[in-house]
């Protein structure tokens, strides 16, 4: 929830009336309705958000789960913080998306969403990103098995799985990592939480990859099967620029 895109959706979420509950292992920001504090250690993640929502006697009554949690990492064979990156990325995206399945069995109510963060990359072959193309594919594989069968997965009845899959978000920090670039091909947070919000009112279509595009300030939402061209050089300026300021 402490992240640029959780912020954003957290006030764009309170500013529509709906309570929101944020869980990061950060302080959690002042947007959210009610903030939950969380371990590092991904089941002390589940059993600590499982209490803070009984405590709220919010069981089956969340109308989305949304994960905003995602991370980058850069590396190579010969890296030698290949593994760091790589256990940082499973924790940040893949190990949080099996947290946020956990809650979304147990609190979200029939016909709610569950939003997992993959990336526009996710298919790609990208031999400098070897901790993060393969973490967000693993992402886009879960969703598919949970999106396969909502309630064989162990969701409720009805359940809508959504992965979302940014080229570039209009981050601070994508813009502290990469001032010189063209900020009128990223996606504000604002659209992207304008889709969220909209997917939670029942405009989602289970199983879905979402990719959203913006191309001379112009903003688009699209399936996320096209050409993999911008992502791609996306990444790879990004990478560029934190491997430059580092």
């Amino acid at each position: 929830a402490g992240g640029g895109l959780g912020r954003a959706l957290s006030r764009s979420l309170r500013q529509r009336g709906w309570t929101t509950f944020g869980a990061d292992v950060a302080a959690c920001p002042s947007e959210v309705s009610h903030a939950i504090s969380l371990p590092k250690q991904p089941q002390g993640q589940v059993e600590a958000i499982f209490a803070a929502l009984r405590q709220q006697d919010a069981a089956k009554k969340l109308d989305a789960v949304v994960n905003c949690s995602g991370g980058f990492a850069m590396g190579t064979a010969a890296s030698e913080d290949l593994l760091g990156g790589a256990e940082a990325m499973v924790a940040s995206s893949f190990y949080a998306s099996l947290v946020s399945a956990r809650v979304a069995s147990s609190f979200m109510r029939p016909g709610g969403l569950l939003v997992l963060p993959g990336a526009a990359a996710a298919p790609a072959a990208l031999p400098g990103l070897l901790p993060y193309v393969p973490v967000k594919a693993a992402v886009h594989s879960l969703a598919r098995c949970l999106a396969a069968s909502p309630v064989e997965a162990g969701l409720p009845e009805g359940a809508k799985v959504v992965t979302l899959a940014p080229v570039t978000l209009d981050t601070p920090m994508n813009r502290k990592a990469m001032p010189d670039a063209d900020h009128s091909t990223w996606t504000p947070l604002e659209t992207v939480c304008e889709e969220i919000a909209g997917w939670i009112e029942g405009q989602a279509e289970n199983g879905a990859v979402y990719e959203p595009r913006t191309k001379g300030g112009a903003k688009s939402s699209s399936s996320c099967d096209r050409p993999l061209r911008l992502a791609t050089s996306a990444l790879r300026r990004l990478g560029r620029a934190i491997r430059h300021r580092t």
